[in-house]
């Protein structure tokens, strides 16, 4: 992938921050920390490399001889994210940083979208992490103007990591850019936000994440408008789409959607029991873990929330017709009568008591007979 066309795209979609930047980083009033929040999948991670080509660029001015393209020597490099400048840094497992680092930065320059290096792990910016942006950024800058360091789901950051941080971010070098780039700006200590200018994002186009999948992902034009529409303004939920598991669960859980509107019981008992793993055939095809199962409920709460826009008519025809091909358009009409905020009250809940460890079968059987109405 290159990566700096891929930011390119992007900052063309997002049409507020986009120019916003690149003001900012062409006046020299960019300030010295950022917030980059909003949600998943709005181009936040390329739009952090894509500053610091605009910093580094040795063809800046009314005088470039880098252009469009970014062809220089520091946009060739930032491109392939290794500009010794540039600095990613990726949560990864406690005590993990010399492998786990080098394997994550490996993956996203083969696809700046790829994850999942460490399975199911749990994953964090530790402390470690920290001394390692402020070592870097103890020295001037090796080749560029300035450093960039660009800290992805900053969220991930512990308590002792944000309070070291918090030291740097008192007294930022004159020389460094540090971008905190994350879905949940709140937690972040409230020193940390004060110290830094918060930009916010928006959701992409449905237009915007086709057009990248057909650019940079070779998929057919009328395919891309589908998983676009999908996509619901998250680019790489439009590239999850591309993966067979992903697409696997999705299917099972629109399946599952349309059994709690038609109130099948019986089928979403067995459903339970199968996704909890006491039939070993289905196991065998699915493999859910855990993790899948909560994935595939946020998938039906994705669902849910496409039928509550469709009831108040405020999804595109390409949405609608996705959503029909998906649940099945009599289902789609029956949903309408639902309480959908409270169907998706219960999936949020059950997936909270996934979170703590709670029984799997009977957390999704209970929720699922709550949501067919058999309690009552």
């Amino acid at each position: 992938m290159d990566i700096l066309a891929a930011a390119e795209a992007i900052a063309r979609a997002q049409t507020r921050v986009g120019p916003l930047l690149d003001g900012l980083a062409a006046s020299g009033k960019l300030p010295p920390a950022l917030v980059f929040a909003g949600p998943e999948g709005a181009g936040k991670e390329l739009m952090a490399v894509r500053l610091a080509a605009a910093l580094d660029c040795e063809g800046r001015g009314p005088e470039s001889t880098c252009g469009a393209a970014r062809r220089c020597g520091a946009c060739s490099k930032i491109r392939t994210l290794e500009h010794p400048d540039l600095h990613l840094i990726y949560p990864v497992p406690h005590g993990e940083i010399d492998a786990g680092l080098p394997l994550v930065l490996e993956s996203r320059r083969e696809d700046f979208f790829a994850r999942g290096e460490f399975g199911n792990r749990g994953r964090s910016v530790g402390i470690d992490l920290v001394r390692l942006v402020i070592e870097a950024l103890s020295k001037h800058p090796f080749e560029g103007k300035r450093a960039v360091v660009a800290i992805f789901e900053a969220h991930l950051a512990t308590v002792e990591a944000q309070n070291a941080l918090l030291k740097l971010l008192e007294e930022p070098p004159a020389s460094a850019v540090i971008v905190l780039v994350t879905e949940y700006p709140d937690r972040l200590l409230p020193t940390i936000r004060s110290r830094c200018h918060e930009i916010r994002f928006d959701p992409l186009a449905a237009g915007a994440i086709a057009d990248f999948l057909e650019e940079f992902y070779s998929v057919e034009k009328k395919e891309a408008k589908r998983l676009a529409a999908l996509a619901q303004g998250n680019i790489r939920r439009g590239i999850d789409f591309l993966d067979e598991r992903f697409l696997g669960l999705w299917k099972d859980a629109a399946a599952i959607v349309g059994l709690v509107v038609d109130g099948k019981k019986k089928e979403l008992i067995t459903e339970a029991e199968e996704l909890a793993g006491y039939s070993e055939s289905r196991r065998r095809n699915r493999g859910y873990s855990r993790e899948d199962v909560a994935e595939l409920l946020e998938e039906m709460i994705i669902l849910f929330g496409l039928c509550i826009r469709n009831r108040d008519g405020r999804v595109e025809e390409s949405e609608k017709g996705v959503l029909a091909d998906s649940i099945g358009a009599e289902r789609l009409a029956a949903s309408a009568a639902r309480d959908l905020p409270g169907d998706i009250g219960k999936i949020s809940s059950a997936i909270e008591s996934l979170r703590r460890n709670a029984d799997l079968e009977l957390t999704l059987s209970h929720l699922f007979l709550d949501l067919t109405g058999a309690w009552y």
